[in-house]
This record gives structure tokens, sequence and C-alpha cells, in this order.
């Protein structure tokens, strides 16, 4: 028998030795390792946590900017995209001058007048318009292939109501409570601005003068294709205008981005696709056009470069087509922006003004 010491083990759970109050060995204290470890695992959470809350904090400037900026866009694209120009190609436009007195260097706005005889036409011969006719024509046969002539009629609505309140309260007291609002409890402005009874004689003057120019001069060459804003002081005074002048078949399209510059004014909160139908049955809509106005913005107005972008979008559609002679309605904002793209004389353009305009259209490769 082996009297030997007895040997006891060296695990103290196996030995029977009791273990703290807390159940920790030895074994189960962290290392300085371990320690350094996490610490390093914790700093680099941490780090992920942050770059994680600046992602979602980016994420949501970007969301408010494209829910602001986005139906704009939108809307510019879709116009880029309904138009029949190839996309290897960009389109100049330049108005020529000589032919009207308001594309004058001099031309003085009160002098001329917003509807003058002949439309402004210099030629005062017996057969001007049978001439001026044959000017254009000339001037296509002469062209190549990537250049043509037009003959735009660009037009302002007439008076609205709310260029009445604009003209009481001035701009910069309109854009800060007036222009906000419906109307000031005697007139009202919004939403849609519709005519005063000036604005309607001042269509009525317009068509007067349509009639007296298709008697004289051999004939004023008439529009072909036909385009209107979709807001109501535009689509009446279009109404007014062309009443009797144009073939029952000749009806005008309704293009969204014709309108005026749109946001925070309740004048230009268009009304719905389905109001517009009903009042203006026989009127086209462009492919697209949404019953609800999408774009009008409760505390916020379109630039003047944006608008001007937009208008060139437009013209690039119905410049494209094989029309010569185009009229249009619209509004003051979209007469300046054609004005700055075509390079045309500064020319104020009251309410129920007519500014014929004669388009170099050049098609260049890119």
């Amino acid at each position: 028998m082996n009297t030997g010491p007895k040997h006891t083990s060296a695990n103290p759970s196996m030995s029977g030795e009791k273990l703290s109050s807390k159940g920790e060995t030895p074994f189960d204290l962290p290392s300085p390792v371990q320690q350094q470890t996490d610490s390093r695992r914790k700093l680099w959470l941490h780090r992920v946590s942050l770059r994680l809350c600046e992602l979602i904090v980016l994420g949501a400037v970007v969301f408010s900017l494209v829910s602001i900026f986005g139906k704009r866009e939108y809307q510019l694209l879709r116009s880029s995209s309904n138009h029949s120009v190839a996309s290897n190609q960009e389109i100049t436009y330049v108005a020529v001058p000589g032919f009207f007195k308001q594309d004058k260097s001099n031309a003085d706005p009160d002098k001329i007048g917003p509807a003058p005889n002949r439309f402004g036409l210099i030629d005062s011969h017996k057969h001007y318009w049978s001439t001026f006719e044959k000017k254009i024509s000339k001037l296509n046969k002469k062209s190549d292939e990537d250049t043509s002539y037009k003959v735009l009629y660009l037009a302002r609505h007439g008076e609205g109501f709310h260029n009445v309140g604009m003209d009481y309260y001035g701009e910069d007291e309109w854009d800060r409570k007036w222009g906000r609002k419906n109307g000031n409890g005697t007139i009202t402005w919004g939403p849609d601005a519709q005519l005063t009874d000036n604005g309607v004689a001042q269509a009525e003057r317009v068509h007067s003068l349509w009639q007296r120019e298709l008697e004289r001069g051999g004939g004023i060459p008439l529009p072909t294709a036909l385009y209107v804003s979709p807001l109501v002081r535009a689509l009446h005074t279009f109404q007014i205008t062309f009443a009797g002048i144009l073939d029952s078949t000749s009806e005008p399209l309704i293009i969204e981005n014709l309108r005026d510059s749109y946001g925070l004014r309740t004048a230009d909160l268009r009304h719905n696709k389905t109001w517009i139908r009903e009042q203006y049955p026989t009127y086209k809509f462009e492919d697209g056009f949404t019953e609800q106005d999408e774009l009008w913005m409760k505390d916020e107005r379109e630039t003047d470069e944006h608008t001007e972008k937009r208008v060139k979008g437009v013209l690039d559609k119905i410049l494209s087509t094989d029309d010569t002679y185009l009229a249009v309605v619209a509004h003051s904002k979209v007469v300046e922006a054609t004005f700055n793209i075509t390079k045309h004389q500064d020319f104020d353009v009251p309410t129920g003004g007519v500014v014929p305009i004669v388009l170099k259209v050049v098609k260049n490769k890119i």
C-alpha cells in the first residue's frame, strides 16, 4: 500500500475548494489583451453608429430636396421626352429682326401698343401679308435640311383679377401677404385667376384685329399649330381671340409648361384637368397632363431660371413640327423667357398684347 503524501488537484473545482460568492474563478478574469480588444471593439461600434447616423441625416436632407425639386424636374424631363428632337441634336433659336416694329432696337411699347395695326408688321404696302408670306417661304427654300424659319404669334392673356390686385398692393406686398390669399373681400383672384371685364375686352380687341388683318394685305397667314397655357385666364383669352377665326376643327393643345411661374401666389394654382375639360371640351391635352396641379407650392416661388429652362423644352417640342405658323397664348414670364431664349429685342408686352416673331430654327448635331 502506498503511504506517501496525497497530491491535491490544481483545479479548485476538482479539489472541492469553494468558489467566490460570484461564482468567478481565476480564469474568468479578462486579461490585459482581452481588455484592449474589447475597448477597440467598442470604439469601432461607436464609430459605425456615428457614421450610420450621419448617413440617415444625409438621406433625410436628400429626400427633402427631392420632394421640393423632384416634381419640377419631372415636368422638365417629361417635356423633353415628349418632343421629337433626336438625342444627339440641340436646337437653337434666333429672332430675325426687320419684319415687325416690336423687334426694333428702339421699340417703344407705349407707342406701338399691345395690338397694333398689322400686328406691328413694318411693311404697309397693299399686299403686305402676301409679301410677308413669300419672304418666309423663300427663306425656307434657301435653307439647308437642319435650318427652318417659323413665325410665332406670341400672345399674353388679357388682364386678370390678380393683375389688378398686384397693381394695387405692389409686388413686394403681394408676395408677402395678399398674393398668398384668394382675395381681399372685394375681388377674388385665386385659385386660378379669371379675366376681368377689361381683360375680356382686351381679348376681344385682338380678335377684331385678326378679323381685320384677314381681310387686308392679302390676308394674314393663319397659325396651323396652336398652344395654350392651362391657366384659365389664358384659356379664356385663346377662346375669345380665335372664335370664328380658325376652322372649328382647329383646337389648341394645352401644355403644362406654358403656364406662368408657379408657387406662392394662389392665382397660379390651376384647376384640375376634369374642370378644364368640362369648360373647354374641344381643347386637347398634352400626353401626361396630370389631374391635379402637382407643381404649385405654397411657400416657394419658381425662379426665372427654372421658368426659362422649361419654356426652352416647350419650344424644342413645338418648333420641331412641320408647321411654319404657330400661335401661343400664355403669360408674361413665358413671353420674357421666349425673348431671352431667342435673343429677341426686350419688349414689355402688356396684358392682351401680341408680338409676332420670325424665328430661325437650327438643329445642331452634338
